[in-house]
């Protein structure tokens, strides 16, 4: 009977003992957690944005746009209006030229309705405002560009003088006996070509001759044709009315390359293309919905 007692104590001290991983000699229990502090409740302020002490505003997660790898965009060379300004200008100049190789005559109508829609696409925005901005920018920037061609590289005033005898010759291109073998020396040189100056010859010659009246019944495109081989004559010529002639046709081919340099900054060619293309899809548009061309094509057939 003492001996059944004996083992019955063994087992419980034996499953008391178990209950735990190391026993009466494992480590201490763990301290209890600090109790909470309690914040005080919030009191309202309504100078405050939240409205009360204590409230914390939400927080949310903005991330900031990121640059697309490259050089950054180049500044616009004017302000809004000025833009808006130069647009509507531009718009008219172009406006004069078209009706100018429609009609031969550089009719106002025309200055008018160019003007007008520049206005218009401005107002609109979109792919024609775009449009009608880039046109300003360029032509604001093309102004701005073409005063570094001021720096005496190109003295066509001073070379015409010579021309008519009234100060004395200098060779131009400088340092160039032979024009046809000219070539840049450094960075101040002017920028010359026989063969570009004999093409900004052909075009001058050609678009000049379009705005000086004319008799009626003298043919315009004959009297092109002349100014054209005529200037591309004096290009040729070692003189000093050469000289002017190609500090001249230097000069355009300057400020050609000025204004292509203005209009690809400010993506003219690929804007306008846009806005062409969209007008064009809603004329599409328009024009199958109410039937205009089959409408004409009966009316003419």
């Amino acid at each position: 009977m003492k001996r059944r007692r004996t083992l019955n104590v063994a087992a419980l001290l034996a499953t008391a003992t178990a209950s735990s991983e190391w026993g009466e000699w494992g480590p201490p229990p763990p301290p209890p957690p600090p109790p909470q502090q309690q914040q005080p409740p919030p009191q309202y302020d309504p100078q405050q944005q939240g409205g009360y002490y204590g409230e914390q505003q939400p927080q949310y997660d903005q991330q900031q746009p990121q640059r697309p790898p490259g050089p950054p965009p180049p500044k616009p060379p004017a302000g809004p209006i000025l833009a808006r300004v130069s647009s509507v200008v531009s718009g008219a100049g172009v406006g004069c030229g078209i009706g100018k190789c429609i009609t031969g005559n550089a009719s106002p109508r025309f200055a008018a309705a160019g003007a007008v829609s520049c206005f218009l696409s401005c107002c609109i925005g979109g792919r024609f405002g775009d449009a009608a901005l880039a046109l300003g920018q360029t032509t604001v920037g093309a102004v701005k560009k073409s005063r570094a061609l001021r720096d005496g590289r190109y003295p066509v005033f001073r070379q015409f003088k010579a021309g008519l005898g009234l100060v004395q010759r200098e060779p131009w291109p400088p340092g160039a006996p032979n024009p046809w073998r000219y070539k840049r020396q450094s960075a101040i040189d002017p920028r010359f070509s026989m063969y570009e100056a004999l093409g900004a010859a052909l075009l001058t010659g050609g678009v000049g001759i379009n705005f000086v009246p004319l008799p009626p019944l003298v043919p315009r495109s004959l009297c092109a044709l002349g100014a054209s081989l005529f200037f591309m004559s004096l290009v040729v010529v070692r003189d000093a009315r050469g000289d002017a002639a190609r500090c001249l046709a230097a000069r355009v081919v300057a400020s050609i390359r000025v204004m292509l340099a203005a209009a690809s900054e400010q993506q003219l060619v690929s804007k306008t293309a846009q806005a062409w293309g969209l007008g064009a899809m809603r004329l599409g548009a328009v024009d199958k919905k109410l039937g205009v061309s089959r409408t004409m094509g009966r009316l003419f057939s």
